[in-house]
């Protein structure tokens, strides 16, 4: 007798899709990592005087504000890119949206490599983040209607570990190629990856519940099929016919975002909605952004800096590389840890650690404690990884009824994308400022961050979506009452190959 479809745990099929689709996460972790490490050479042309190869200019002189303008231009284009491309993936579908916002990414790596000026690089940074946040928010959408419930708790994260090896990628490759003009080859490798990207998306399949919902149910047969191997999809394909027909056919309601700020729902998602923007307001608000934007200038200012300019790595810039090493190790673990631990617990842990952790940067900083202050640096890292980083992605989809899910996650992914941009202008003034202090501020957000999910965040690890909205679309609400709390068993998670 054939195993019901439902129950399985990752196949290789499904987790082929999963990490094709991931590279669309993997290029916004590489243009957010990329621009770290060059900034000096770029504005403040410490690598010699300005001059022309091969008739570009080797530097391209900035104040820290304009260049702060550069480094969020990648968030703002994301915030374009997520509210924008939500009415696309439903038109045109999962696949077609991952496939073609790879052509602005390829658009604005010609940019990098030919920019002759800021306002040429803050564009290309502009289009490669309206690609990538588009991007980012579809891959979402992808893996969980592609993904059993029991792979989806696994491969959630996969959004978290992708970023992060862009990241590292991105990272380890500019300490070689952070020198004129070779910055410029740095930047557009996104192109090079949008390519890989399209080419391989083709042995992909569409998302099922995407072709049910335009009535190709011979192709969301055929897809559900190969996406769980040889079990029996029978009752799996039947109830997700049944659904997506009540909820996402031609003539179903879906939410519109404007539908979704207003409250115009049919039901009550303002307690949904009031967490889907805190969690990213405490994403991008916890420190986070400040510290992978500009790590070699927060390590430069606890570490000895260097005299002059060399070809060589500096301390601050090997504390970079390694940092988004082990990075990427941590996510990969988080992976693990998302499939066991709830998505409240890793919250709870994660923003409390990153309070203790900002608190001891700030004293390592101000009291000259360096090696405190850079251990905890990598510690404040990585406790995000395994809880801020990738649930805020997540949470949103399953506590959201599907009409809304795709307006929510880009009400969402805006507001940290919004929140991304203004941390990248002023982290920089604020820590020529603030110095050490500047951590105490964080201290303070993921304090706010940790007591307030306490009471606003319910557990969504092994619940079924219809429970959650049932449960919870009652307006804004205390979870700790007795009525919102209950428990479930949790089955190990187990990897089918």
């Amino acid at each position: 007798m054939s195993t019901p479809s439902h129950t399985l745990g990752v196949t290789k099929y499904q987790l082929l899709c999963v990490l094709v689709a991931s590279i669309s996460s993997l290029n916004f972790g590489w243009n957010f990592g990329v621009i770290n490490l060059p900034g000096d050479v770029i504005t403040k042309c410490i690598a010699g005087p300005k001059h022309t190869i091969l008739g570009l200019p080797s530097c391209l002189p900035a104040s820290n504000i304009v260049w702060g303008l550069v480094v969020g231009a990648f968030a703002l284009g994301a915030l374009v890119g997520a509210i924008s491309c939500t009415r696309y993936a439903n038109m045109y579908g999962r696949k077609a949206v991952l496939m073609y916002s790879n052509i602005l990414a390829i658009v604005a790596a010609v940019l990098f490599g030919v920019a002759v000026n800021i306002p040429m690089l803050a564009i290309a940074r502009f289009l490669a983040g309206v690609a990538q946040g588009c991007a980012n928010g579809t891959f979402t959408n992808y893996v969980v209607e592609i993904t059993t419930p029991r792979a989806r708790n696994t491969l959630g994260s996969m959004i978290q570990a992708s970023i992060s090896t862009g990241t590292m990628l991105a990272q380890l490759l500019s300490l070689r190629l952070s020198t004129p003009p070779l910055w410029r080859i740095l930047f557009a490798i996104t192109g090079v990856i949008s390519l890989i990207h399209m080419a391989m998306l083709t042995m992909c399949v569409e998302s099922p519940k995407w072709l049910v919902s335009k009535d190709r149910i011979d192709e969301a047969r055929d897809a559900l099929q190969k996406l769980r191997k040889s079990a029996d999809c029978t009752e799996e394909f039947n109830t997700l016919v049944d659904t997506v027909r009540a909820e996402m056919g031609p003539s179903a309601y879906t939410a519109t975002i404007s539908d979704v700020i207003r409250g115009k729902t049919p039901d009550n998602l303002r307690h949904q909605i009031l967490l889907a923007i805190l969690v990213m307001v405490f994403q991008q608000f916890s420190g986070i952004a400040g510290v992978s934007f500009y790590s070699t200038k927060l390590f430069g200012s606890i570490t000895e800096p260097p005299t002059h300019y060399s070809t060589t790595p500096t301390l601050a810039q090997l504390l970079t590389g390694i940092l988004s090493v082990v990075g990427t190790l941590v996510a990969l673990t988080g992976m693990m840890l998302a499939g066991y631990f709830g998505r409240r617990t890793l919250m709870l842990f994660s923003h409390t650690s990153m309070f203790v952790c900002s608190i001891l940067i700030a004293v390592g900083s101000i009291m000259g404690y360096n090696i405190m202050a850079i251990v905890m640096v990598f510690v404040f890292f990585a406790v995000f990884i395994v809880g801020p980083g990738p649930l805020p992605w997540v949470i949103p989809g399953e506590m959201t009824p599907i009409y809304a899910v795709s307006a929510t996650i880009a009400v969402s992914g805006s507001v940290a994308y919004t929140c991304l941009f203004t941390i990248g202008m002023v982290f920089s003034s604020l820590l020529d400022a603030l110095k050490g202090y500047t951590f105490l501020l964080f201290a303070a957000t993921n304090l706010i961050a940790a007591v307030t999910l306490f009471f606003l965040l319910p557990e969504t690890k092994d619940r079924r979506v219809s429970d959650m909205i049932q449960t919870h679309s009652v307006g804004v609400h205390n979870i700790m009452q007795q009525k919102y709390r209950s428990e479930v068993y949790v089955e190990k998670e187990k990897i089918i190959l």
